[in-house]
């Protein structure tokens, strides 16, 4: 009956058109990373039932970077074909995954025939679109002065505008709103009277509000989410809006379903990101490589951060083939603000491969009426002898030395979230002597000319090349640390770091002893460096904090060391010196 009753609402509100100012849109989601086989193109179906006036979405319509412009024009024509059947203008806006260098950028303009960020009128409502697609989280001041004096002076001239929209990719915002930070994009919106900001990127719905304007970040249209999890904002879903005169309205539509906006509010969101890492937590495990067969007896803690009582069982998933753990479900029982300690063991079998790590899942309330899976693998601290060299090998970005093939390289690498990796092979390797620390890495790709290596200057933008990622707390005292970045060329980006309050304060104009060399072989990149103990003393002569990942370009895809990965010291892994 209820479901009748929401048909028979949609119609009513779809043949009501007050005059000829209202305006009816679509808002779509991100379509890719990782696209779900019919999701978008249902979505199409459903809109065209709509009869919206237009369709406009917020980025990322084709897969992550694609090799040259025949494979990334084929997937705009996939696109381009799937919504030739509204009979409405479909506006673009341009995402990650749609501009991320020149050529993609080009050819963005040329199939969409947008340009990167414009504005319209539709009726009495001002629209703007923005263009933060390779910006991503910097904010927008900052990483694109031009565009921000354009959309200043956009937003100027059309102040008196009964609505202005405003759509970007990425919610840079969300960084200051959370922090009760300043913000010149936020400033900017709430001077000149914005009345809602959409956005994507983050694959899961929100909604916000902040000083009258609307600040909604729409989740998937049809790309891979974590988990299909409502309460998470986590389902396929469109924005259906409608402009009256005054008056504004958005709802959020699901197959066969229509949403309140704050189906998923700024609270909610922010509660369960917290619940996350606060509810289930583990002591450090540490993982010993290249050693036998590992049992670990452990306990974990519960804490119940909500207002109702947890009454779910904890289960872990694990591929039986490398672990087994006992018990496999642990009834849980808690009340608000009630905490209890839990044993399991986990025992790995011989010469298995850890990745992909086990995970646990739990049914968490986080507020009345409402309940979430909280998910997550297991940490995991993994720990690795360093050979200790009677000679140090000669920097010259060649492995030809046999210094290196008495080193047992490090190859297992996994994704973020514990699940193996897809960058393909990679092998560190690790030696020292009394004074130095040698690091040497074979990083493979079959298709060497598709390579991203466009940093040319040291601490330029070479986290977004090709790249290894490196962090080192060289004294153990999970407080101060440093990072080097590397790209194939042997161009570093270097800062000292330091935790400040919980939180990373960075200092990129200091600039790091390395000595590094980078070569080529036939079917991989190689980079070989030399790093002088004292020039990061204060220095512990037996073992450092160490972390490291890959990033292939190509695949859109990281490989990471010990998780999790990221800059938080106390979870780094550790690097033992014979």
């Amino acid at each position: 009956m209820k479901q009748l009753l929401v048909l028979v609402l949609v119609l009513c509100i779809l043949s009501a058109r007050a005059d000829d100012q209202s305006v009816r849109f679509v808002v779509v989601g991100d379509r890719t990373s990782n696209a779900v086989e019919g999701v978008f193109s249902d979505i199409i179906d459903e809109i065209l039932l709509l009869h919206p006036d237009f369709v406009i979405n917020v980025g990322d319509l084709i897969e992550p970077p694609s090799e040259g412009s025949a494979e990334i024009i084929n997937q705009w024509e996939e696109v381009l074909n799937t919504i030739e059947i509204l009979p409405c203008d479909f506006y673009f806006v341009p995402g990650s995954n749609d501009i991320y260098s020149n050529l993609s950028g080009d050819i963005y303009e040329d199939m969409t025939g947008c340009e990167r960020y414009y504005s319209f009128n539709k009726g009495k409502s001002h629209f703007i679109v923005l263009d933060n697609s390779i910006t991503a989280w910097t904010p927008l001041s900052d990483a694109d002065p031009e565009q921000f004096t354009w959309l200043l002076q956009d937003l100027e001239k059309h102040k008196d505008a009964e609505h202005i929209f405003v759509f970007l990719h990425v919610p840079s915002y969300l960084n200051a709103l959370s922090a009760n930070a300043p913000s010149p994009l936020v400033e900017a919106f709430t001077r000149f009277r914005v009345r809602a900001v959409f956005s994507g990127s983050l694959h899961s719905y929100m909604y916000l509000n902040e000083d009258g304007t609307d600040y909604i970040v729409i989740g998937s249209s049809g790309a891979e989410t974590e988990d299909l999890d409502p309460a998470k904002g986590n389902f396929y879903h469109y924005l259906y809006v409608t402009v009256d005169g005054e008056i504004y309205d958005a709802a959020v539509i699901r197959k066969g379903s229509v949403f309140l906006r704050n189906v998923v509010t700024g609270s909610d969101y922010f509660n369960i990101q917290r619940a996350q890492g606060e509810v289930v937590s583990f002591p450090d495990l540490f993982w010993y490589e290249d050693s036998p067969k590992k049992s670990t007896k452990s306990r974990f803690r519960v804490n119940n951060t909500g207002i109702d009582s947890i009454n779910s069982p904890l289960v872990w998933h694990f591929d039986t083939l490398r672990y087994s753990i006992s018990p496999s479900c642990i009834p849980i029982a808690l009340a608000p603000e009630e905490t209890a300690e839990y044993e399991f063991e986990l025992e790995t079998k011989d010469d298995a491969n850890i990745f992909p790590l086990p995970h646990f899942a739990v049914a968490f309330p986080f507020t009345y009426g409402k309940i979430c899976t909280l998910k997550s693998s297991i940490g995991v601290r993994r720990v690795k002898k360093v050979k200790n060299f009677s000679t140090g090998p000669h920097i010259d970005g060649m492995l030809e030395e046999r210094t290196w093939d008495r080193v047992k390289p490090i190859t297992e690498l996994a994704r973020a979230n514990g699940e193996a990796s897809s960058v393909e092979r990679c092998e560190i390797y690790l030696g020292h002597d009394k004074e130095n620390v040698y690091i040497a890495a074979r990083c493979f790709d079959s298709n060497l000319n598709t390579l991203r290596v466009q940093a040319a200057e040291n601490d330029g933008s070479v986290y977004a090349d090709d790249n290894l990622w490196f962090f080192f707390d060289t004294n153990m005292d999970e407080q101060t640390y440093y990072q080097l970045i590397v790209n194939p060329n042997a161009v570093v980006f270097d800062r000292s770091c330091r935790i400040e309050q919980g939180r990373p304060e960075t200092d990129l104009q200091w600039n790091g002893p390395w000595e590094v060399m980078s070569g080529r072989e036939p079917e991989a990149w190689i980079i070989e460096m030399r790093i002088p103990k004292s020039e990061l003393a204060p220095f512990d002569e037996k073992k450092w904090g160490f972390n490291f990942r890959r990033l292939q370009t190509r695949l859109a895809e990281a490989g990471h060391w010990s998780l999790p990965f990221g800059h938080n010291p106390s979870s780094f892994g550790i690097i033992e010196f014979d």
